[in-house]
């Protein structure tokens, strides 16, 4: 009953013309501001969307006229249909047309929407819709004409209204950095919106207080702190267009997070995969950077966050040595990525671009990454749709350097309570002589319970780029780069395997790749050394 009564209030807020009438005092119909977006689409996505198909997360549905009322797309494909996301794509196009076919397209949305959807007035897409169509007014609503400005500029404003009213009902502002950001443009775009100004300030910085720690975003993700990044941007950006004063402490927290997001770059120009992952094109981030205007020079050896970064002669290597998040855990811990000159060497799997169960989990397990398990069981318990509130690793490491030598040891008890195990993992990287030793132990606790045939599975994921030969000692890996550098993988243990694997570090598409497999029973002192090094 409260959903039919709140379905007919949206309808008669957004549709009655004689309740517009009776209300129309609290309705703007004038924008006043013209923000620009800062962020540019894809040209070829945006020549597909006016030929009719929108693809999102690799499922494509046919637009047509009645897109709005019925179409066959699931919930996440609806979701981003009615946030707008897609119109930066239309706009790359640039032509007459991509206008036309736009404005139409915005036209049948105010005319069709369905108010009975609870999809589409969720506040996340809410505040999204009102973003992108804000931001891109130069575009398609400038040289409209009169009729079409005063309808949608009201129909923007009813939204404006509303989103103020669902984002005061909202409990938890983690990571909702669009609905302050939306809110704050609404203010700055609608006369009768400007009392709104200094509240959504104070929600921006709540949400960037309780969504940032010590300068990384809280899900220890880089492209997810990379999104993040961009919507303060926006935000500054609004404030530059106007003069007016930025909110305390903002160009610190980007200059902060800057500098973090320079410490996960990795040899090609893109970001590490660890924790949730989306592929962010190398030009993307440089040109974030170069809206931002700091130049940052690394050292040699850092420390973020939980993570352990070394980087001289053209070797990067990035360590995950801090506890896993609670909320969409990713069971990585004490993984890595390497990479040399350009080239990505060892990688952790990255995540799907699906809305899917089964590939979540897979891709989110400790096998996904070049790290180590015991009998194939995650380091921490993982779920599709809830926090993890059980078993996480706890992590622990320390970091010595001296001269072109770093020693990382490190270790994490995600095994401690199930199978009484810490595993151990000590790293000495040889800059000097390109070399990467590892060394991978456990420590038994004692107890009363005593468990049997434990097996260990250690594996190195190795790019897709990448030739591998495994010799008949099954001791050694020569690894052949795209540039005809050779690595070598040598092992302590003469059980190398070499099996196949999946690789979705790349934009959106699933690449195979191999994955080096070191496998056998647990011994009280059983250790494995191992090493990658430059062959010259």
């Amino acid at each position: 009953m409260k959903n039919i009564l709140r379905n007919f209030q949206l309808s008669l807020f957004f549709k009655n013309s004689f309740y517009n009438q009776i209300f129309s005092e609290g309705i703007d119909g004038k924008i006043q501001y013209n923000p620009e977006s800062l962020w540019k689409g894809n040209k070829f996505e945006g020549s597909r969307i006016i030929d009719g198909f929108l693809n999102f997360q690799k499922e494509s549905v046919f637009i047509n006229s009645n897109v709005w009322d019925k179409n066959h797309g699931s919930i996440a494909w609806n979701c981003y249909l009615h946030s707008f996301m897609w119109i930066k794509d239309v706009r790359a196009v640039g032509t007459d047309e991509a206008r036309i076919f736009l404005r139409k397209k915005v036209l049948s949305w105010i005319e069709q929407s369905d108010y009975l959807s609870l999809h589409i007035w969720d506040v996340e897409v809410m505040s999204k819709r009102i973003f992108y169509l804000l931001t891109n007014l130069s575009f398609f609503f400038e040289t409209a004409n009169e009729s079409f400005q005063k309808k949608f500029a009201e129909n923007i404003n009813k939204q404006s209204i509303l989103l103020l009213k669902k984002i005061k009902k909202v409990k938890n502002l983690k990571n909702k950095i669009f609905l302050s950001k939306s809110l704050l443009l609404a203010s700055l775009c609608f006369k009768n919106l400007e009392k709104n100004f200094d509240y959504s300030i104070k929600l921006i910085q709540k949400t960037i207080d309780i969504t940032i720690k010590d300068g990384m975003h809280y899900l220890r993700s880089p492209s997810e702190h990379f999104y993040f990044l961009c919507s303060i941007l926006d935000i500054k950006n609004f404030f530059g267009n106007l003069n007016k004063e930025l909110p305390n402490g903002l160009n610190e927290t980007i200059k902060e997070m800057t500098l973090i997001l320079d410490f996960f770059r990795i040899g090609d120009g893109h970001l590490a995969i660890f924790n949730k992952y989306d592929f962010i094109g190398s030009n993307k981030i440089y040109n974030l950077q170069k809206k931002i205007g700091y130049k940052n020079r690394l050292p040699s050896v850092a420390e973020c966050c939980g993570f352990n970064r070394v980087s001289k002669n053209k070797l990067i290597f990035i360590m995950d040595c801090g506890s896993p998040s609670m909320e969409k855990t990713q069971a990585g811990s004490l993984s890595f990525e390497l990479s040399y000159l350009s080239e990505k060497i060892v990688v952790n799997c990255g995540s799907p671009f699906v809305n899917n169960r089964e590939w979540d989990d897979a891709m989110r397990s400790t096998a996904a990454h070049s790290t180590l398990n015991i009998n194939e069981i995650n380091s921490s318990d993982i779920f599709f749709d809830k926090d993890t509130t059980s078993r996480i690793a706890k992590v622990f490491s320390e970091k010595f350097n001296e001269n072109e030598n770093v020693w990382i040891n490190s270790y994490h008890e995600g095994y401690k309570d199930i199978f009484s195990i810490i595993h151990k993992r000590l790293i000495h990287i040889d800059l000097k002589n390109f070399v990467i030793r590892g060394e991978d132990s456990f420590e038994q606790i004692k107890t009363k319970k005593k468990y049997k045939n434990l097996q260990y599975f250690l594996r190195f994921h190795i790019h897709p780029s990448i030739k591998l030969n495994v010799t008949t000692s099954k001791k050694k890996v020569v690894l052949k780069l795209r540039n005809n550098q050779g690595w070598e993988f040598i092992c302590s243990e003469p059980k190398i395997e070499i099996h196949d694997g999946i690789y979705l570090g790349e934009n959106k598409i699933v690449q195979p790749n191999y994955h080096i497999l070191i496998k056998d029973h647990i011994f009280p002192k059983t250790k494995i050394n191992w090493l990658f090094r430059l062959i010259r």
